[in-house]
């Protein structure tokens, strides 16, 4: 079974364990007390973070630590580059073609999106509107997830038997 990662990451209570294991491996009982959860809930989402391959797990006594796995996240903070590259690629033919300048999605105004109110300046039409506030709804996932990765540790994990 293929598990869409969107779909696991979409959870807050996930993501709020992905954060957790930012700082390193934590076992469960850790976990539970970090995050103000039941033991049920919090290995109920491990388990599904277990399965997408974004934690592994090992046992040391009585205890099983979770670890975090990069590999799955870097998948989805290329497809959110490529994806705002080519938003903002066609914003740039979009603008030369009406003649105007490309504005970045920061610099949209706040209240420009779907359902604002007119400001007397013609925004474009209704498909227009939804495309830009995609795209700066892209561009804010994206800076997200850039922000998480960039937040990872860089460690690498030692194998059993293996000497630093």
């Amino acid at each position: 079974m293929v598990t869409d990662i969107f779909a696991v990451i979409a959870d807050h209570t996930r993501r709020d364990i992905l954060r957790e294991l930012r700082a390193g491996d934590k076992a469960v009982g850790e976990l539970v007390e970090a995050l103000d959860a039941s033991q049920p809930t919090v290995s109920k989402h491990l388990k599904v973070l277990r399965d997408a391959g974004l934690v592994t797990t090992r046992a040391q006594g009585q205890k099983r630590y979770y670890a975090l796995r990069l590999e799955p996240l870097a998948e989805v903070g290329g497809w959110l580059t490529s994806l705002r590259t080519a938003a903002g690629s066609q914003l740039d033919e979009a603008a030369a073609t009406a003649g105007g300048a490309s504005l970045p999605a920061a610099q949209v105004p706040a209240g420009a999106g779907v359902g604002a109110p007119s400001s007397g300046v013609d925004s474009g039409t209704r498909p227009q509107q939804i495309q830009r506030s995609v795209e700066r709804t892209v561009e804010r996932a994206a800076k997200g997830a850039a922000e998480i990765i960039a937040n990872l540790p860089k460690w690498r994990r030692k194998e059993p038997g293996r000497q630093a």
